[in-house]
C-alpha cells in the first residue's frame, strides 16, 4: 500500500461508498462546492465532458445535445443514455476526489486489511438472518415475519459491525445499507478483508449493541454491591470498556505493494 501521508491509496475494487457523506467531506475540505472558474477545475470539467461524450456515442457533442434539448429535438432514449453517462462520470469523479483528499487526512481513520463481524444478539445479526427466514412459508411461521421485521428494523439506516484485527483495538464500524456497491451486503463483509475509511462519531459499550439494549439510553447507575465491599472494587478489566464508533464512508480492496 502507498504511504497514506503522501499519496492516495489505490483501490482495486469498491465494495461500499457513501456518496452523500463523501460529497459533504469534499465540500468542507474545499471550503464549499468547487469553483469551476479555476484553471485546475476547468481542466477537470473538460475531462468530465470528454468522458461523457465518449460514453454516450461516437461523434456525440454535449453542447449540440444541450442546444437540441432546448429545441425539443431530443428523444427519451437519448436523454436516458446521457443521464446514465453523466451520473456515472460524476460519481467516479467524486470517488477519486474523496480518495485523494481522505488518504492523506489524519482525521479520517483507515482500518487496513481488516475484517468485521456482527455483534452477538444485535439488530445487525438479526438483519443478516431475517432474509433467510422469509423462505419459510408464512403459514408455517408462528408469527408474521414482515410485521416483526418492520417493528425491529423500521426505518433504520445504519448497522453496526465489530472490527476484528490483531493490530487495532476493537471498534464499532457503522454501515449505511444504501451505500453498498456491486450487489454486496452486510453478510459479505464478514467474509472479506477490506480497507475501511471512517469518521469517529462517538463511543458505546459493547453490551449496548445487543438488541435488548438498543433503546436503553439511561446511564448505568453506579451502585456498590455487598460483594464489592468485601472483595474490593472491580478491576479495569472487569469493567466494560467503551468502544470507538466510526461511520464508514469507503470500503474496498486496495493494491498492495509487491
Amino acid at each position: 500500500m502507498k504511504n497514506k501521508n503522501t499519496e492516495k491509496i489505490e483501490f482495486l475494487k469498491i465494495v461500499y461508498f457513501d456518496e452523500a457523506a463523501a460529497q459533504d467531506y469534499v465540500d468542507v475540505t474545499n471550503g464549499g462546492r468547487l469553483d469551476w472558474s479555476t484553471q485546475e477545475n476547468k481542466e477537470k470539467i473538460a475531462k468530465i465532458v470528454a468522458e461523457i461524450e465518449a460514453q454516450a456515442k461516437s461523434g456525440f457533442n454535449i453542447l449540440n445535445y444541450i442546444k437540441a434539448t432546448f429545441q425539443g429535438k431530443v428523444d427519451a432514449s437519448a436523454s436516458a443514455e446521457l443521464t446514465s453517462a453523466f451520473d456515472k462520470t460524476i460519481k467516479n469523479t467524486l470517488l477519486t476526489d474523496y480518495i485523494q483528499a481522505a488518504s492523506k487526512d489524519e482525521h479520517v481513520k483507515k482500518f487496513e486489511n481488516s475484517g468485521v463481524y456482527a455483534p452477538e444478539n444485535s439488530v445487525t445479526l438479526y438483519k443478516m438472518l431475517s432474509s433467510y427466514l422469509t423462505i419459510v412459508p408464512k403459514e408455517e411461521m408462528p408469527i408474521d415475519m414482515e410485521k416483526l421485521n418492520e417493528a425491529i428494523l423500521g426505518e433504520r439506516g445504519y448497522y453496526d459491525m465489530l472490527l476484528k484485527t490483531e493490530k487495532e483495538r476493537k471498534s464499532v464500524l457503522r454501515f449505511n445499507l444504501q451505500a453498498f456497491k456491486n450487489n454486496y451486503n452486510l453478510v459479505d463483509l464478514s467474509k472479506m478483508k477490506l480497507t475501511y475509511f471512517g469518521i469517529k462519531v462517538g463511543s458505546c459499550g459493547e453490551n449496548h449493541l445487543s438488541i435488548d439494549k438498543e433503546f436503553d439510553f439511561q446511564p448505568a447507575e453506579d451502585k456498590t454491591t455487598a460483594e464489592e465491599i468485601v472483595e474490593g472494587e472491580k478491576s479495569a478489566d472487569e469493567e466494560e470498556k467503551e468502544l470507538d464508533v466510526y461511520d464508514i464512508v469507503l470500503a474496498g480492496v486496495v493494491r498492495e505493494e509487491d
